[in-house]
């Protein structure tokens, strides 16, 4: 089963996606089978990851190989077009965030009896118990049938999914790279590289240095199943088929060997690995339930899955491709973001974001008189205007009479923005840049 999906960058400059795809070994460890970067998630673009993935992979474009991924447009007809025999099916957490957004959360809720039901009739029974139990039950219903079953029901299902109806094997490997997407295409492109280095190293080494026979996920798993399935009774039909059941008959399930391992609880089509039930049915026959456990459980499978090395690369072995085209740097929407000036730089005044060389002549023109009154010991000031011999009108009066002086040079007669000193000063600093 391989998940695909796309998910946005953090560099602000340079707005990319990354495309994943992802696999999952028999220890139950993500494995990233395939990235790539483009600047939209469209058609082409899925097209183009995915063509390259086919040739990267021999038999990928199998009946026997499983796509999940979200119903983005451009990417279930990619898959359509380059994988046409491959089944590929879609993930039930985005289609339950459909129904919510549609027609509510209970509804949503619902939607789990759906997705795991064991058979067509309880399928059908649970639908018409939606139709029934919410009063927009008759419109979800409609909007659900208009979703091939066999996307998103597991009884509807030709593969097994191991346990994963969602796409979340991609949507966890996009946590894992959240520090790494801040970085531009290039550079995003070599930690991801060193990111799975480093892991197939560390697992390579866990696996072949392990004695166990299974990976630690199916024993730990297969052990819960061995300590519980001693409440169960067999009742065997012949050689094959078999009814298990609890001692009080609550619970039953049927049991078949032919034409391959099957139990109605749906566990060992789905995992290929025997169910409780199948277990118990071993026990009373005294046979040894590993033989009906799937090949890619085994410590010798994990091991092989990593016996290749990922040969390390340096940042300057990634060459710049003549037919690459570079991304288009972002567009910041809207006037320029306006920030405080630290002190020194005026009451109230602001900048847009961004700063200018530092200069030998002072920027701006000291203050002619007391702007604050001195402070005392306790370092509280004892007025806002301190009245000094030749100093002018305070505020107030000033205000009043009309002879506010001007914030720049301190001079009475005009304003701030119609101060020719300052216009002095921004004709120095055009200059200055000109020159510089």
């Amino acid at each position: 089963m391989i998940a695909m999906d796309a998910c946005h960058t953090k560099n602000k400059k340079y707005p990319t996606l990354l495309f994943l795809a992802t696999v999952v070994d028999g220890n139950s460890n993500i494995l990233v089978l395939a990235y790539g970067i483009a600047p939209v998630e469209d058609r082409e673009t899925w097209c183009w990851f995915v063509e390259n993935l086919k040739h990267a992979i021999h038999g990928l474009a199998s009946p026997n190989v499983l796509i999940v991924s979200d119903r983005q447009k451009g990417l279930v007809d990619a898959v359509a077009d380059e994988l046409p025999s491959n089944e590929h099916v879609h993930c039930t957490f985005h289609l339950r965030m459909n129904l919510k957004r549609h027609f509510g959360a209970q509804v949503a809720q619902y939607f789990h009896r759906l997705i795991y039901a064991e058979t067509k009739d309880i399928f059908e029974d649970a639908l018409k118990d939606l139709e029934e139990r919410f009063p927009n039950g008759k419109e979800a219903v409609q909007y659900i049938n208009g979703i091939d079953r066999t996307k998103f029901a597991r009884y509807a299902m030709k593969l097994p999914r191991y346990g994963r109806v969602t796409s979340n094997l991609v949507e966890c490997m996009n946590g894992a790279f959240l520090k790494l997407r801040v970085y531009a295409a290039r550079r995003l492109i070599f930690e991801v590289w060193t990111y799975m280095m480093r892991k197939f190293y560390k697992r390579r080494v866990a696996a072949e240095t392990s004695v166990e026979l299974l990976t630690k996920y199916a024993k730990d798993r297969l052990s819960e199943f061995e300590r519980e399935f001693g409440r169960y009774v067999t009742c065997n039909s012949d050689q094959n088929v078999a009814l298990v059941q609890t001692n009080g008959g609550a619970e039953q399930f049927v049991v078949n060997r032919l034409p391959r391992l099957s139990c109605t609880c749906f566990e060992s089509q789905e995992m290929l690995w025997p169910c409780i039930h199948v277990m118990s049915w071993c026990r009373s026959k005294g046979e040894d339930y590993l033989q009906f456990v799937d090949r890619i459980y085994f410590q010798k499978s994990l091991a092989a899955c990593y016996s290749q090395n990922i040969p390390p690369i340096t940042e300057q072995d990634l060459k710049v491709s003549v037919t690459c085209r570079a991304p288009e740097p972002a567009i910041r929407r809207g006037r320029a973001r306006m920030v405080r000036i630290p002190n020194g730089g005026g009451r109230g005044r602001r900048r847009t974001e961004y700063s200018y060389p530092v200069r030998d002549e002072p920027r701006f023109i000291p203050s002619q008189g007391p702007r604050s009154a001195p402070q005392t010991e306790t370092g509280a000031g004892t007025s806002t205007r301190v009245a000094e011999e030749g100093a002018g009108p305070s505020t107030q009066a000033a205000k009043a009479k009309g002879t506010r002086r001007c914030g720049v040079c301190r001079e009475v007669g005009h304003r701030r923005d119609t101060c020719p000193v300052r216009k002095q000063t921004e004709a120095l600093r055009a200059q200055y840049f000109q020159e510089n």
